[in-house]
């Protein structure tokens, strides 16, 4: 029994650093997919937390009985999901989701821990406006994934609602985390999500980001069987 007390302090210990140490990792460019989700993965593990756990709120537009779901899972330093968010996705919410025809969901799927981060201060602004601020950190990518990103995301997060004092107790929320880490092993499992960007669209899972005609072909098909055409 003491030994499994023990146990715990020092994951939770290793829990918290790992958050700590997501800013204070100097950035050299390169992906750290392979060794952060292996830290994620412990850390679910370890604290005995299921996927089925997460409890996170949708965060989603468009009518809910839209004939059409569309759940995007995207990692905030993607270049392909950021084209995605600047390209397509303000053509499908002109065309589809201000008609009613289509819902769109965003899930986040973070492969480093600056997305991890940038997610969790994506999480922390007020609920209403969290998908219009990921799509400010869409448009703004290329200021913040840099050697600078502490002070160019403090600078729109402070646009969003959020103080600086907000800013350090939001990367220090632990729930949060263990929270965003149970969503990205839901993926995983439920639908073998593994990159980024990925669809779903009415249950048909999508890799790899598309251009607007083939997401306006699938729509097209499933609003043309749902009218009886």
């Amino acid at each position: 029994m003491r030994r499994n007390k023990i146990g715990l302090l020092v994951l939770g210990l290793v829990a918290c650093m790992s958050i700590y140490h997501i800013f204070t990792d100097t950035y050299n460019g390169n992906s750290e997919a392979i060794d952060f989700a292996i830290i994620e993965s412990q850390e679910v593990n370890n604290l005995n937390l299921s996927v089925s756990d997460a409890s996170l709120q949708e965060l989603s537009i468009g009518d809910t009985n839209a004939p059409v779901t569309i759940i995007e899972y995207a990692s905030m330093t993607c270049s392909h999901c950021a084209d995605f968010h600047t390209k397509t996705y303000p053509e499908l919410k002109k065309n589809y989701i201000e008609k009613g025809e289509l819902r769109f969901i965003f899930r986040e799927f973070p492969l480093d821990k600056l997305s991890m981060a940038t997610s969790m201060l994506a999480r922390c602004v007020d609920n209403s406006i969290s998908l219009a601020f990921i799509d400010i950190l869409f448009q703004n990518r290329e200021k913040w994934y840099s050697d600078n990103a502490i002070t160019e995301l403090k600078k729109l997060s402070k646009q969003a609602g959020l103080s600086s004092e907000d800013f350090d107790q939001c990367l220090n929320d632990q729930e949060l985390l263990d929270q965003l880490i149970m969503q990205k092993e839901s993926a995983i499992a439920d639908f073998q999500i593994n990159s980024t960007p990925s669809f779903i669209i009415n249950g048909k899972v999508i890799s790899g980001n598309k251009p607007y005609s083939y997401f306006k072909s699938e729509i097209e098909k499933i609003l043309d069987s749902y009218k009886g055409i």
